[in-house]
């Protein structure tokens, strides 16, 4: 069965039958980039306080109270807002509607895996790739993006921004400077999975309720420790919405997934004391990595850091591999490229403490091969 590769390997010691969830402190998992953080407190409390009627009850079909909540959150009109269960859901949902076998589609290199396997392993699409090199540190220069656009004509370019696993940012005014230098047939989705790192003002949320071929993606899961719940939503105009919500799954977000993420979006100021909290822990985690001499870590502004091994016969596979040993998950990056070489990990960050045991593991495990 083909399927895109994620992390989350790290279930093999908790049980993928849960049977050892005690063990889920022990076991760091870096290797998904789940925030290292809890959900807001008012999540927490409402879940707690109304479980068991949160199990047993059916959710509203379609979100409609979280459609209503994201609309006076952020400031877009209800019709343009679609809730999906996560953002894999949405993009299950939306490219079947905007891309066929043997169309043009764009994605970066390296980026998120979902898109590449749903545009060439279930759709048949033709995919061109846009190469980030490591002389620019991975980030994505527009112009020259926008000529390879304009050279390739695709049908739908695909934006992950901030960049998972290189950590990049391209500022929005280049975004939309790039989707205003192209074809207007030329269809845009972007992926703002980590933008609140950044800053929510970098959002191209209330852009795609009006420029005709922008289609935005969000996901909770990484800025609202929502992981587990799988919740998001996509920002599009009124006229594609519309076009993509008879597709939409009923009850698409599971009740506890919506209650958890109105209560988040109303608890503002929580998450920002978090995002804070999270640059500087990626800063002690960048200095902590960058001691080894061997070792290149990649500038981001998320919650993860890539990672190039330099070290002669040291291979990502091999360090993975031994970190398992001490119960310590990070991700081989060489998925979501195809120009890593098994030379590359990505590494989420987490807690203080955390941080320091994986760095220490992560040195040991690199160090015998660099000086073989």
């Amino acid at each position: 069965m083909k399927r895109t590769f994620h992390g989350g390997q790290f279930f093999h010691s908790i049980g993928l039958d849960f049977s050892q969830l005690g063990r889920s402190e022990q076991v760091i998992n870096a290797d998904v980039l789940d925030a290292w953080f809890d959900p807001s407190p008012r999540v927490l409390a409402a879940i707690r306080e109304y479980l068991p009627f949160v199990l047993r009850t059916s959710p509203p079909i379609y979100s409609e109270g979280l459609t209503e909540t994201i609309s006076k959150v952020r400031g877009i009109a209800r019709e343009s807002i679609l809730p999906g269960g996560g953002s894999s859901d949405l993009i299950f949902s939306l490219f079947p509607r905007i891309i066929g076998r043997g169309e043009r589609a764009l994605i970066l290199d390296p980026m998120y895996g979902e898109y590449q396997h749903i545009l060439e392993n279930v759709l048949g699409a033709a995919v061109t790739r846009f190469e980030l090199t490591k002389a620019q540190n991975f980030s994505v220069d527009p112009d020259l993006l926008i000529l390879m656009i304009r050279r390739v004509k695709p049908k739908v370019v695909v934006l992950v921004n901030p960049n998972s696993p290189t950590g990049s940012h391209l500022p929005k005014a280049e975004v939309l400077r790039v989707t205003r230098s192209v074809s207007p047939a030329t269809q845009f989705v972007v992926d703002e999975t980590y933008v609140e790192y950044v800053g929510r003002e970098e959002s191209l949320e209330r852009e795609a309720t009006e420029v005709r071929n922008l289609v935005v993606i969000k996901s909770m899961s990484k800025v609202y420790a929502l992981s587990g719940a799988r919740v998001g939503y996509m920002v599009a105009r009124e006229a594609i919405v519309n076009q993509l919500s008879v597709a939409l799954r009923p009850w698409a977000v599971s009740l506890c997934g919506q209650i958890a993420a109105v209560e988040a979006l109303k608890d503002s100021e929580y998450y920002e004391e978090r995002y804070a909290d999270t640059h500087r822990l990626r800063r002690e985690l960048t200095e902590m990595l960058s001691s080894q001499p061997d070792t290149k870590v990649y500038p981001s502004v998320a919650n993860f850091v890539l990672v190039e091994l330099l070290g002669e016969g040291v291979t990502a596979e091999r360090v993975v591999r031994t970190l398992i040993d001490e119960d310590i998950y990070i991700r081989n990056a060489d998925s979501m490229s195809t120009g890593f070489g098994n030379r590359f990990v990505r590494i989420a960050v987490e807690d203080g403490k955390k941080n320091r045991r994986v760095v220490e593991a992560f040195l040991r495990a690199a160090a015998p091969y660099a000086k073989a």
